[in-house]
C-alpha cells in the first residue's frame, strides 16, 4: 500500500487509523481501518469501489465505519484488503486484543 512510495509499514498506517477510528468510537475500528485501506489503495471513491468489489456502497460504508466486525468483512473487501501489504493476521490479533479491552487501556503508541 504505502511502503513502495513512502517507506512506511501498511501495518503501522492501518493501525494508526484503527486508532482514530476507535478515538471516534468506532466498534471495530480495526475492521474499519482495514476497509478504509482496502479502498485507499484503488484510489476509488466509494461508489466507484463498491461497484469495483459488488457490494451496496451501504455495506462498504459501514465497513469503513467500524460497524462491521473484522472477522465478518465481505470477501472482497478481504481480497482488498490483501493488496494493502497490512499483516492482517497481526491486525486480527489487534482486533481481538481491543475487543477484550476498554478503550482507556489501549495505548495511543
Amino acid at each position: 500500500m504505502v511502503r513502495g512510495v513512502t517507506g512506511l509499514d501498511p501495518t503501522d498506517v492501518v493501525e494508526h487509523l484503527a486508532r482514530r477510528l476507535r478515538r471516534l468510537g468506532a466498534p471495530h475500528p480495526v475492521a474499519g481501518a482495514v476497509a478504509l485501506a482496502a479502498r485507499g489503495t484503488t484510489r476509488l471513491a466509494a461508489p466507484e469501489f463498491s461497484a469495483l468489489v459488488r457490494l451496496p456502497v451501504e455495506v462498504v460504508g459501514r465497513a469503513e465505519r467500524g460497524e462491521i466486525a473484522f472477522g465478518e468483512l465481505a470477501p472482497p473487501i478481504g481480497a482488498a484488503a490483501a493488496s494493502t501489504g497490512a499483516d492482517l493476521l497481526a491486525l486480527a490479533d489487534l482486533a481481538r486484543e481491543w475487543s477484550d479491552a476498554p478503550y482507556p487501556e489501549v495505548p495511543d503508541g
